[in-house]
């Protein structure tokens, strides 16, 4: 699996990158916390499960369910959010976990409810990196269930609330979609009730989608990909991006204008500093793959030396012993064996 490079960095310049980005975080926060902006966002990502007009799809949304007589003392319960929402949040027993931009929320669809997770990934180190901390991080998200407001309490875990996960990789060099629908394999008793009643309820208890958006996202049809785009890489274009949202239902409000403004800005200094590492790096890597040509043609050059001189010694010693290597066969015509010309007859 590939790995993203990155150049080396002093501890200053790693501190000043630190600082944006979380400042870049925090903007994209603020982007998902506008409840219209998230329903289109969810809309567009989800259409399995957000169907219907943007006014129904943020009606639905909760921080956290009703209270329901568990047995449980309310004041003793947790609340999800602040569990786990915060940048920096430390679990007695998962430890410290840092979060990009993340919002929340607990859905409440007939005839269940379901916890949804979305989260602007503005750095990523490596795929393989990405993808343990996809895995982690459900596995988080079902267990900081137990003994929350919206979770479950002591082993009633048919109130496990099922998770969904987005994703959102604004900085990619390529645009895609990948996505886990969480759906199980029949394996044995295909045509059994029990097992398609069992199947029934593992399927779609997790649930993820990872979109990344590259310099080519606005050549992908795919309502996901335009929806996430002209939100989280539309920097250049506020015109087009404004149209859009319009369009789209969202009322271009001077909160809504500012908020995208000002994610628009820092991710425009964030990228440009993203490409000057490339830049930097592939000028590194050319560098040192020129040097190493450069010693290649070095040790060639040697060993063609080495050879001329050694073909020269041997011309030396064949002419010393009255072999003239450069006469043609027909030039020493004369050198062969009388009995040699009378088999070629």
């Amino acid at each position: 699996m590939e790995d993203i490079m990155k150049t080396e960095q002093t501890p200053e310049g790693r501190a000043m990158d630190s600082r944006e980005l979380m400042r870049m975080n925090r903007n994209a926060i603020a982007v998902l916390n506008l409840p219209r902006m998230l329903a289109l966002i969810l809309k567009k990502c989800c259409p399995e499960r957000f169907a219907g007009s943007l006014a129904t799809i943020e009606d639905r949304m909760r921080r956290e369910l009703r209270s329901e007589k568990t047995g449980t003392d309310e004041h003793s319960r947790n609340h999800l959010r602040s569990d786990l929402a915060n940048s920096e949040n430390e679990n007695a027993r998962t430890g410290l976990m840092r979060f990009d931009s993340i919002v929340l929320i607990v859905t409440e669809v007939a005839p269940n409810a379901f916890l949804v997770n979305v989260e602007v990934q503005n750095e990523l180190r490596s795929y393989l990196w990405f993808a343990g901390r996809v895995y982690a991080y459900i596995g988080r998200l079902l267990d900081s269930q137990k003994g929350d407001r919206s979770g479950y309490s002591g082993d009633q875990y048919q109130c496990l609330k099922p998770v969904l996960a987005l994703w959102i990789l604004p900085h990619e060099d390529e645009t895609y979609i990948v996505d886990f629908p969480g759906q199980t394999f029949l394996n044995a008793g295909r045509h059994t009730r029990s097992g398609k009643a069992m199947k029934q309820a593992l399927d779609g208890y997790i649930q993820f989608h990872v979109v990344g958006l590259g310099p080519d996202w606005m050549d992908h049809e795919e309502e996901a990909i335009q929806c996430l785009g002209h939100i989280f890489r539309c920097d250049d274009d506020k015109e087009k991006q404004f149209a859009y949202l319009e369009e789209e239902g969202i009322p271009m409000t001077v909160k809504a204008e500012k908020v995208l403004n000002e994610y628009s800005e820092d991710q425009f200094k964030w990228f440009h500093r993203s490409e000057k590492e490339k830049y930097d790096r592939m000028k590194a890597e050319m560098h040192a793959k020129l040097s190493d040509r450069d010693a290649k043609l070095k040790d060639m050059e040697y060993e063609m030396e080495r050879i001329r001189k050694e073909n020269e010694m041997l011309k030396a010693l064949a002419e010393k012993a009255g072999q003239n290597s450069n006469l043609s066969v027909a030039e020493n015509k004369d050198e062969f064996p009388e009995e040699y010309g009378k088999k070629q007859k």
